[in-house]
């Protein structure tokens, strides 16, 4: 098995259908070869929580992770808790693991060992490389809470390295024995730098924002305001107000786009190495991201630009171009891919104009 992770990715995929311009031909075409849920949500919209949550098989309610913090194994209950990759590694699969997996922070270096979590850890890498000073100066001066063109080559940036690290452990996996290698890709996450071309890909003056409606929240609560904790990423206003908005929203296509080419590269190496044929692979993101909706950017609501994730699997005994849909106004079934945008989510997309969006 493949176990591919993204980070803070939305449903700006092409086959998710949640940006109109997002070109995403590889995700696309493993979607094509497998089943895509169009409705997925994670347990919590925050990396730690919600990346326990999945690899425990526990809740957020059931493990007590809501936050950052802790590192599960220092919650008593959990300590001797058999996550996937040990369940796996139970019966006779080779774990291995690269980039992000559980949260960054976890396990603890010291942690990081062969044998343990996984049965074999690669490159941990991170979110560099990083410019010598930031491009855009936010409120909160995090950072990660950066975008713009950076660095000059793909090669340059830690996801390369970390897909060229499961590349080249494939050609050297045993037929003898199966494995699950998981690839943690951490873009999008922020700070969003991406080469030259993959912002080209995105010409400014063609350019759709997200439908943001005016004064969504005037009929909530104040109590609104407080449902996602403090966190760097700025607001919409600030954006509006800062010519900011319509460079974040291409600098996060940027990077969906280099990061969909990463996924690219392991998919060929599958193919490559004659693992395809014997190999499920899972594609799925820790939670969404704002980029305007509601009036903010980041993640940690509950509205669903922040919990809805792609899911993708494919492989052997996985139906090929099929989606799950569990939407209103559409029948709880497994359809064929070419009914996947009858049932469009967003508001009409439109062009704006490029001038001080």
């Amino acid at each position: 098995m493949l176990f591919i992770a993204v980070d803070d990715l939305n449903d700006w995929v092409g086959c998710f259908g949640g940006h109109p311009q997002a070109r995403t031909p590889h995700m696309d075409r493993l979607a094509r070869g497998g089943t895509a849920f169009l409705n997925a949500h994670c347990q919590s919209p925050l990396c730690n929580p919600s990346r326990t949550s999945l690899l425990t098989g526990l809740r957020p309610s059931t493990t007590g992770i809501y936050a950052l913090e802790p590192w599960f194994r220092t919650v008593e209950p959990l300590r001797a808790w058999v996550t996937l990759p040990q369940y796996f590694a139970a019966r006779g699969y080779r774990t291995l693991t690269t980039g992000k997996i559980h949260h960054d922070a976890y396990p603890p270096p010291e942690g990081r060992r062969d044998n343990t979590e996984f049965g074999v850890w690669g490159l941990f890498g991170g979110h560099g490389p990083f410019p010598t000073r930031t491009f855009v100066e936010t409120p909160a001066r995090h950072r990660l809470v950066d975008w713009g063109i950076f660095p000059e080559r793909d090669e340059q940036q830690d996801d390369w390295k970390v897909a060229d690290w499961a590349i080249g452990r494939m050609a050297s996996l045993s037929r003898d024995k199966p494995f699950f290698l998981c690839v943690g890709l951490r873009k999008p996450h922020v700070p969003c730098y991406a080469p030259r071309k993959w912002f080209d890909l995105y010409p400014e003056e063609e350019l759709m924002l997200p439908p943001v409606k005016a004064g969504d929240r005037d009929d909530t609560p104040r109590f609104s305001w407080y449902l996602h904790w403090r966190l760097p990423e700025p607001r919409l206003a600030w954006l509006q107000a800062h010519d900011q908005w319509r460079p974040l929203v291409r600098a996060y296509l940027a990077c969906v786009s280099f990061t969909d080419s990463q996924v690219g590269r392991l998919l060929d190496a599958l193919e490559s190495n004659g693992l395809a044929d014997d190999t499920i692979v899972v594609l799925w993101g820790d939670n969404g991201w704002h980029i305007g909706e509601k009036g903010m950017t980041g993640k940690t609501t509950l509205w669903e630009r922040s919990t809805r994730v792609p899911l993708i699997f494919a492989g052997p005994g996985v139906a090929a171009a099929a989606v799950a849909d569990s939407r209103p106004n559409c029948s709880t079934s497994t359809r064929r891919w070419s009914s996947c945008a009858a049932c469009p989510r967003e508001p009409t997309w439109r062009a704006t104009a490029s001038s001080r969006s």
